[in-house]
C-alpha cells in the first residue's frame, strides 16, 4: 500500500512538472529607455530576451523525457488524462493514434493459478455391507433391512482442485484496434478412490438389478461363515476385496482476434471471436480380488479376478464469440469477459471387463466381461452432439509496476450435452452370462445407451500479467 501510494504521488508531480514545463515562460523585464544613437556612435545592443516557447519540443511531454512515451496508462499524456484520482477528460489529440485506449503494451502474457470445482458424476452404489447375521439372500442387497452402501451412490469428482491458465497476445496495428489472442488451461486429476477387503467374517457385496427376476441383488465379495447361496457370479464363500477408482480431467483452449469497439484513455470494450476447444475425460474402474474359502462350492483356494471399467472422452470443437470490457481507476483495474461457444461435442464411450478364474494349481481362464460390463455392453461407442459452452470471467487488479499486473478472478464454465463415466453404467445383469457363463437365455443386459448431461466448472484464481 505505501509503494502504490508513493507511485501515485510520484505520478502526479510527474504530471504537474509537465504541466508547468509547458507554460509560457514570464516576459522578461522592459529594457531602460535606450540613449538616442546619436549620442553614442557605436553599435546598439538590444536587452530584450526572447519570449519562452509556449510549447516545448515533441518529446518532452510528461512520461519519458526523451521520448515522450508514457510511463504508465494510468498517469500518462499519451492514454489522455488517467490520473491516480480517476479519469480526467482526454486531451486533444492530433490522429487517431495518439490517445490509446490502453492498457499499455503492444504484447502481453499472463499466467494464473486456478482452484476450480467442476460438476461431479453420477454413480450407481458400487460396494455395499450389512451386518452380520444377515440372511445371504440378502445380504448387501438394495432396500434391504441393514444394507448401507459403502462406495457409491452420489456425485463423484466434485472436489476443488488446482490448475493454471496461460494467457498472451499482441496488437497488430499501431493503434491498438485489432489483436489476436490464445489462451490454454488445465485442472489437475480429480481422483478417488476406495477400497475395502475382509478374510471373510464381514458381508461385502457389490448391488445390482437381477435381469432375470427384476429385482435387486448382489455379488458376495466376502462372505465368511454361513452356509451357501445364490452368489451371482459363483456360489460360494467368500473372502475378498473391491477396489473402486474414479478420475476426471479437464482442459480448454482457443484462439482468437481482437477488434476494439469503443474506448476512452481509462477504459475499452472489445469484440473478441475464434475458435474454443475443451476436453473432459472420465474413468471408472473396479477390481475385485477374491478367495474361495472351504465352505464353497467351489474347490477352496480358487481365485476370481474382476474387473469393470467404463471410459469417456468427451471433445468440444466450436466458434467463440464475447466481449472484454476492462475499466482503470487510477492503479486499479477491472474487467469482465463474457463469450459463448456454439459447435459440436465428440463423445466417445469405452467399456471393457475381465474374469480370470485361477484354480488351486495355479490354472488361470479369461472369460470376457466382469459383473456390470458383459458381451451386451463392451465395446466402443462414438457419437457427435450439438453443445453450447458460456463462460464468464471477472478480474480486477492493480498495476504493480510499468509493465507489471497483479490480478484476482472468478470464472465459469457450461458445457452442455457431455457423457460421464458414471452415467454410463446399466446396474440390470442378466446372471447367466456372468463367468463362467452358464449359456442360459435371458435379455441382453447390461446394455449401453448413451447417456448425456451438463458440466460446469467454477472457482477462482490469481495470477500476474506482463505487458510490454
Amino acid at each position: 500500500m505505501f509503494t502504490r501510494f508513493l507511485g501515485g504521488v510520484t505520478a502526479c508531480l510527474g504530471i504537474a512538472g509537465a504541466v508547468v514545463a509547458q507554460q509560457p515562460a514570464p516576459a522578461a523585464p522592459a529594457a531602460p529607455r535606450s540613449t538616442p544613437q546619436s549620442a553614442f556612435p557605436t553599435r546598439a545592443v538590444s536587452t530584450q530576451l526572447p519570449a519562452a516557447p509556449a510549447t516545448l519540443p515533441q518529446g518532452t511531454m510528461a512520461g519519458n523525457a526523451l521520448t515522450g512515451a508514457p510511463t504508465a496508462g494510468y498517469a500518462a499524456d499519451a492514454y489522455g488524462t488517467c490520473t491516480a484520482d480517476g479519469c480526467g477528460p482526454a486531451k486533444a489529440c492530433a490522429s487517431a493514434c495518439d490517445c490509446l485506449c490502453g492498457p499499455p503494451g503492444r504484447a502481453w502474457v499472463s499466467a494464473e493459478w486456478l482452484y476450480w470445482t467442476g460438476r461431479g458424476q453420477n454413480s450407481p452404489a458400487f460396494v455395499t455391507t450389512s451386518p452380520a447375521g444377515t440372511p445371504r439372500a440378502t445380504a448387501g442387497v438394495l432396500g434391504a433391512p441393514g444394507t448401507s452402501t459403502l462406495f457409491g451412490g452420489d456425485k463423484l469428482n466434485d472436489n476443488f482442485r488446482s490448475g493454471l491458465r496461460v494467457r498472451a497476445g499482441m496488437w497488430l496495428d499501431d493503434c491498438q484496434k485489432f489483436g489476436v489472442e490464445g489462451d490454454f488451461f488445465f485442472l489437475g486429476n480429480s481422483g478417488q478412490g476406495f477400497n475395502v477387503g475382509s478374510n471373510g467374517s464381514q458381508i461385502l457385496a457389490r448391488p445390482f438389478v437381477d435381469a432375470l427376476g427384476n429385482r435387486n441383488n448382489s455379488q458376495l465379495v466376502s462372505f465368511g461363515g454361513s452356509p451357501d447361496s445364490q452368489l451371482v457370479s459363483f456360489p460360494g464363500v467368500l473372502a475378498g476385496s473391491v477396489g473402486v477408482r474414479s478420475s476426471s480431467d479437464f482442459i480448454g483452449g482457443g484462439l482468437g482476434l481482437i477488434c476494439n469497439l469503443c474506448c476512452d484513455p481509462c477504459g475499452r470494450l472489445d469484440f473478441v471471436y475464434g475458435f474454443r476447444y475443451l476436453n473432459l475425460r472420465d474413468d471408472i474402474t473396479i477390481n475385485e480380488n477374491l478367495t474361495a474359502l472351504a465352505g464353497s462350492n467351489v474347490p477352496a483356494g480358487t481365485r476370481f479376478l474382476i474387473q469393470d471399467r467404463i471410459r469417456t472422452n468427451n471433445n468440444f470443437y466450436g466458434a467463440n464469440v464475447g466481449f472484454n470490457y476492462e475499466r482503470r481507476f487510477g492503479h486499479f483495474f477491472l474487467g469482465v469477459r463474457p463469450t459463448v461457444a456454439l459447435g459440436v461435442t465428440n463423445t466417445t464411450v469405452d467399456i471393457s471387463g475381465n474374469t480370470q478364474i485361477i484354480t488351486p494349481q495355479g490354472v488361470p481362464t479369461n472369460y470376457p466381461g466382469g459383473l456390470l460390463t458383459q458381451s451386451s455392453n463392451i465395446g466402443r461407442y462414438t457419437s457427435n452432439q450439438f453443445s453450447v459452452v458460456p463462460e464468464i470471467g471477472v478480474r480486477a487488479g492493480v498495476q504493480v509496476t510499468e509493465h507489471l499486473r497483479a490480478f484476482a478472478s472468478y470464472n465459469f464454465i457450461y458445457w452442455s450435452n457431455v457423457a460421464r463415466a458414471g452415467d454410463q453404467f446399466d446396474t440390470r445383469v442378466n446372471t447367466n452370462q456372468i463367468a463362467p457363463s452358464s449359456g442360459g437365455a435371458g435379455p441382453a443386459l447390461p446394455a449401453f445407451q448413451l447417456q448425456r448431461t451438463a458440466y460446469w466448472v467454477q472457482g477462482v484464481g490469481v495470477g500476474l500479467e506482463f505487458r510490454y
